[in-house]
């Protein structure tokens, strides 16, 4: 992944988006799976910092729903033109 900003070519300045509610929820719950996977991955104790209670079929069906979740959010905006 790279850091910083995105760039703007693509996107003329001053673009208007519309996200419907239901994309909206989709984002929220994506956000609540990656703050689950980082409690997860935090560990509980120093002394078992480098453990992850979570199996990998778990973390890859976790993965891949959060990416279907941001196609489907994706796939509802909606540019609004002034």
């Amino acid at each position: 992944m790279r850091n910083g900003p995105r760039s703007t070519e693509t996107t003329p300045p001053n673009s208007n988006y519309l996200l419907p509610l239901a994309a909206h929820v989709s984002l929220q719950h994506t956000r609540d799976h990656l703050r689950l996977l980082t409690q997860l991955s935090e560990g509980r104790s120093e002394n078992d910092r480098d453990e992850i209670v979570i199996s990998a079929d778990a973390l890859a069906d976790t993965f891949s729903r959060i990416a279907e979740e941001l196609d489907d959010v994706l796939a509802c905006v909606q540019r609004v033109t002034a």
